[in-house]
């Protein structure tokens, strides 16, 4: 396909005016840098950031405190002794470590070019280049930016720069008196050649970055290199700006377009409704724009600081949520390679996370607290929310995941067992067995349910229950696909001996034994059986659905004014695999409308504070969580491949008529193509990854179908092929779909049909 020729081709992010705040500006990136460009000229302004930049000394002192243990936290909350709780487990840690460890930023660069008169520039996301005119009172300035996708060099092209025209770089010890408080060396700034300005800036038990840039245009390069030394990371920087220099932007930028032209190539949707395409687009641009294998992952805002003051919450990975919904783009999208660098991050942790399990539990196995940093550096959160065992089993979840969608048994055998072994083995050790015959969770909490309030802390909340089962589970499969009996036996024991759910008189799921939720609350961690733990399904029986249904209707009941725009993210996904096709499009309508900003970001406010939610305001604290979220539950709503069995379009609203996705993966290893036209599905294929059994639920009703590259028998309503890998077999119907038929050219004029919800189709 050509570039124009794409679906992501129909997107872009359009000011007609400056952005004058760092919040509304054009996200770039390559994985590893990250450039926001904002401003209107007086200056143009460039936040900048790179993924290794972190500050990560931290003062353990607070882990000697005698009750620092899980021992001490149940004798004191078990006497009541709250305060006591707040200060050894929360209050002491905050105090010694007041601003670090935390994600350091570069600073902003800044070119000024006259006064403002006029501003149009776009992000095209298919090439992740921002092309436009400004008009100051020097004259009119075309403008092109872009990270190089494969390079560390942001690329800048301003035509017609007045004379005085300087590119500048503020560091960011200049922009933020807190960080004098970390006790940085300060930076260094080199002169070079009158060309030439390099940055040095050390960070204490850590790296040292350096930025190289040329100071006068048309063309601007801004190089970057990280090392343990400064004259490391300067040979990587100056040689990076050299290639750069050499090359031309013209060069640079059509080397940049083709690599993000195959990163598109590889799976595409084509959705009738332009807003519902772009969220798919946008959220996976950013995780791509931000996260790449070999690098360390992205935290809460990505590579994307928020301009001039230390990130929000330390930028950390906070387990309750937001890493998880980070990262679910790259499965169904095929784009494992953007899930690597957590996959690996959460392997190289366990010897540290093991010590931290012995020191704290007393026992074998990894547990992992809500709120770190890379190199497993604990930072300071809500205690009942730091030291609940969910974040444990969730962060595993993710692990499980990037094995059921490749089933590669090398990858599971280096990366995926050890971590979910390790993860069985905490839960294993500390569950206590009670008069009942079952095992039970001591203390945990339902993550964010009144805060770090003393009624957060609990015994048995569900959702750690969800989480433990399906790790059991996890350990099974894992197990039986590399031919080892450590832990099966054992993991098999524990599911079967484990409490069974909280469920209320009606049959609803409960926060805890005898706690429902009450009240409306942003984090419906106690529907984690349902979605996305998967342990209670609407192919469970009659007893499963109708707990599924009770407990939706319960959390209907409390209204949706507390939650957030993660909320609707998640919910997307659930509202998906229960078939729930119209409220997983309401969900996306609802964070469309209320909870992004006009360059697409999520801030989790309602910014135009319409009374929807009680989370609105000017609070602009971005967060990327959420918009990979979202894509990723329109992708389930285009096809799923959970407990073998690949279903497509199992929940697409009844007014997308015309539809269509090309390449998107499912469990099982299968890359999944299929067209729906006037409401019926024309043509599927599937192709093997690995030697499987494909299980279809007919997608054709009774029409008759024809198929080629296989052999399809059917049984009961599923169509089975066995497939070899690399194997594809093509599913048609015989009336409306003829072999040899160009699919792209099908599903193209499904594209933005500009169809709504409304009136009678």
């Amino acid at each position: 396909m050509t570039g124009k020729e794409r679906p992501v081709s129909f997107h872009s992010i359009q000011h007609t005016r400056a952005p004058l705040c760092w919040e509304y500006g054009f996200p770039l990136g390559n994985g590893d840098l990250g450039v926001m460009m904002w401003g209107d000229g007086n200056p143009l302004k460039f936040t900048l950031d790179k993924a290794d930049l972190w500050d990560l000394r931290s003062n353990n002192d607070f882990m000697t405190h005698p009750d620092f243990s899980y021992t001490g936290l149940q004798r004191l909350v078990t006497e009541g002794r709250f305060s006591e709780v707040d200060e050894v487990f929360e209050q002491r840690q905050s105090r010694d470590n007041p601003i670090g460890p935390t994600k350091i930023s570069i600073g902003r660069a800044e070119l000024r070019l006259g006064d403002p008169i006029s501003y149009d520039c776009h992000l095209d996301l298919s090439t992740a280049t921002v092309d436009g005119v400004l008009r100051t009172a020097a004259g009119e300035h075309q403008v092109q930016a872009f990270v190089h996708r494969n390079r560390n060099v942001f690329c800048l092209r301003v035509t017609d720069l007045p004379e005085h025209a300087r590119m500048e770089l503020i560091p960011l010890a200049e922009m933020n008196d807190c960080l004098a408080k970390l006790n940085h060396p300060a930076p260094r700034l080199v002169e070079e050649d009158d060309i030439l300005r390099i940055l040095s800036q050390s960070i204490p038990d850590g790296p040292c970055y350096v930025v190289v840039w040329n100071v006068s245009g048309p063309d601007f390069f801004m190089s970057f290199g990280a090392a343990e030394s400064e004259a490391s990371a300067t040979s990587v920087a100056k040689s990076a700006w050299h290639e750069a220099a050499d090359m031309g932007l013209e060069n640079l930028h059509q080397e940049h377009t083709k690599s993000w032209d195959a990163f598109w190539d590889g799976s595409a949707v084509y959705l009738p409704e332009q807003r519902v395409s772009f969220l798919w687009h946008f959220g996976l641009y950013l995780l791509s724009s931000s996260s790449r294998r070999g690098s360390v992952p992205p935290g809460l805002q990505g590579l994307w600081p928020m301009d001039g003051v230390m990130p929000p919450w330390r930028g950390d990975y906070h387990a309750d949520m937001n890493v998880q919904e980070t990262f679910w783009p790259a499965f169904a999208s095929g784009h494992l390679e953007l899930a690597d660098n957590w996959c690996n991050l959460m392997r190289d942790a366990i010897p540290a996370a093991q010590e931290f399990t012995r020191r704290f539990f007393g026992t074998e196995g990894t547990f992992l607290p809500c709120c770190t940093l890379p190199d497993f550096t604990v930072v300071p959160c809500w205690h009942t929310v730091q030291l609940a065992w969910s974040h444990s089993g969730w962060l595993g979840w993710l692990v499980w995941l990037r094995w059921r969608y490749s089933m590669d048994k090398e990858w599971l055998e280096s990366c995926g067992y050890p971590v979910i072994s390790e993860i069985f083995r905490f839960y294993r050790a500390n569950l206590r067995q009670e008069v009942d015959g079952h095992l039970h969770v001591p203390l945990s909490s339902s993550p964010e349910y009144r805060e770090n309030k003393p009624v957060a802390w609990c015994k048995d909340p569900n959702i750690d229950l969800a989480l433990i089962r399906r790790c059991c589970d996890w350990v099974v499969e894992m197990e039986e696909a590399l031919g080892v009996d450590a832990l099966r036996a054992s993991a098999r024991d524990v599911r079967a001996r484990l409490v069974p759910y909280s469920l209320t008189a009606n049959q609803e799921l409960c926060l805890w034994p005898d706690k429902s939720l009450e009240e409306s609350h942003r984090h419906p961690s106690h529907l984690m059986p349902i979605h996305p733990a998967m342990d209670l399904t609407t192919e469970d029986g009659e007893d499963a659905r109708r707990i599924i249904d009770a407990s939706l209707e319960h959390y209907f009941s409390l209204g949706q004014y507390r939650w957030a725009g993660h909320t609707y993210a998640q919910m997307a996904s659930l509202a998906a695999v229960i078939g729930r096709s119209e409220f997983a499009f309401d969900c996306l309508h609802q964070f469309a409308h209320y909870w992004i900003g006009p360059n697409g970001l999520h801030f989790n406010r309602d910014t135009r504070e319409t009374g929807h939610t009680c989370y609105r305001g000017q609070d602009l604290r971005f967060t990327m969580e959420s918009s990979c979220a979202i894509s990723a539950g329109i992708s389930d709503m285009l096809v799923q491949g959970w407990r073998d069995i690949v279903r497509v379009f199992p929940a697409v609203p009844e007014h997308w008529k015309d539809i269509a996705f090309r390449h998107l993966l499912t469990e099982g290893a299968f890359r999944v193509s299929a067209l729906r036209a006037d409401g019926e599905t024309l043509y599927v294929r599937v192709v093997a990854g690995v030697d499987r059994a494909l299980r279809l639920p007919n997608p054709f009703a009774e029409a008759a179908i024809k198929t080629e590259g296989g052999t399809i028998r059917l049984e009961g309503n599923l169509l089975i092929a066995d497939l070899k890998k690399g194997q594809g077999i093509s599913l048609w119907r015989d009336d409306k779909w003829c072999e040899g038929v160009d699919f792209h050219s099908r599903a193209m004029p499904a594209m933005h049909r500009g169809v709504g919800w409304l009136g009678l189709r």
